[in-house]
């Protein structure tokens, strides 16, 4: 199965580590990836990665960190072009064995093979897991000895995708999504169970975007945040009422993740918006927030005047007209 365009979390197949890259100067051209130990729910933006299709070829990816703003990149291969009035320098990605794999920034357009990767699902059956294979050198995204401590580094090895030898686990990786696309988002809205006016709106702002999926527990730490205004504040009907509420909670997110993930653009962090009536006052409106389960199947509601969540449809007042994404 071929991946889809999305934030993931990359796993090692043989030991509870992720692919990170964070840290001081993690910016930086150069800086050399690593991997850290990570439970499969917990939230880090170290280890988050934006994996994107590079057009005209099959199963090819750029694989970019968030929190750096770089590319994964295979190191060296250097050779040089003589032109009549200059020499041009020019990096292919080196094929031998335990070539460093490292962060690196891409010209906007630019093909950069060094920078591609081919990311294909593994011959093994019995695992989900994919391989990794450089365009340029035809090595492949390797756990060093396989090992599980801290900053050990990932290189670039021989291999191939069949092999399934002693330590072949070793360039076996899984990929956790993070984020959904608008069309996945709304087909789990219009699959969903709620009080329902006869003609529900839709509305996405982004027409094909990618929307991060945050955890809960930071929802409530972001509600938290003195910049939001709302812990404390108390509902004024029509001055600041319920729907004053969640746009509040939803600038709040957007602004939060802007501030923590500063270098890249393409994707949105998910906040909903529901719009409606309430069902026992049918003449006063009522607006919740929502976001989406951790195993991306059902939409959760969350009240902003008080930060909680709402796991059970029938407990929301509202007689729900509008969802805006």
């Amino acid at each position: 199965m071929t991946l889809s365009r999305g934030i993931y979390k990359i796993h090692n197949v043989g030991v509870p580590v992720a692919m990170d890259f964070g840290g001081p100067g993690s910016s930086d051209d150069g800086r050399k990836i690593f991997v850290w130990r990570s439970e499969d729910s917990e939230f880090n933006w170290n280890q988050l990665w934006l994996v994107e299709p590079v057009d005209g070829k099959t199963d090819t990816f750029t694989v970019r960190s968030l929190i750096a703003g770089t590319y994964m990149t295979l190191a060296g291969g250097k050779y040089m072009r003589y032109h009549p009035s200059s020499i041009s320098i020019f990096f292919s990605g080196s094929s031998a064995n335990e070539t460093p794999i490292t962060g690196g920034r891409r010209s906007s357009g630019s093909h950069v093979p060094r920078q591609e990767w081919i990311i294909k699902r593994s011959m093994d059956k019995d695992k989900e897991s994919y391989k990794m294979k450089n365009y340029a050198s035809g090595t492949f995204v390797d756990l060093y000895h396989g090992g599980s401590t801290n900053g050990t580094p990932i290189y670039g090895w021989k291999g191939d995708f069949k092999t399934h030898g002693q330590y072949s686990w070793h360039q076996y990786w899984t990929f956790k999504r993070g984020s959904l696309s608008s069309a996945e988002i709304k087909k789990i809205i219009i699959g969903n169970k709620f009080h329902l006016n006869k003609s529900p709106s839709y509305k996405s702002y982004q027409v094909d975007g990618e929307y991060l999926i945050l955890p809960q527990n930071l929802w409530e730490e972001i509600w938290n945040c003195d910049s939001t205004g709302l812990r404390g504040k108390k509902r004024r009907r029509e001055i600041f009422d319920y729907d004053d509420f969640a746009l509040t909670m939803k600038a709040a997110v957007a602004q939060w993740g802007a501030k923590k993930c500063d270098t890249v653009d393409g994707f949105s962090i998910f906040c909903g918006l529901m719009l409606g009536r309430s069902q026992k006052s049918p003449r006063e409106g009522r607006a919740y927030n929502f976001t989406i389960s951790d195993d991306h199947s059902e939409v959760v509601f969350f009240d902003p005047q008080d930060n909680k969540f709402i796991t059970e449809s029938d407990k929301i007042d509202c007689n729900a007209s509008h969802f805006y994404v």
